[in-house]
């Protein structure tokens, strides 16, 4: 078993790393371009709101 655990280990603190950290600087990154852009729409929340 010790020859998995490293790799184990590891894939486990990448994903943390991935989904934590890469995934929510990735989206707010793109979000920012649509926004640049003008190609972001509302949502239907804040369409109702208004």
């Amino acid at each position: 078993m010790k020859p998995i655990a490293a790799p184990v280990g590891g894939g486990m603190i990448t994903s943390t790393i991935h989904v934590l950290i890469l995934a929510p600087v990735f989206f707010a990154i793109m979000k920012e371009r649509a926004l640049r852009r003008g190609t972001l729409r509302p949502s239907q929340e804040s369409a109702v709101e208004d």
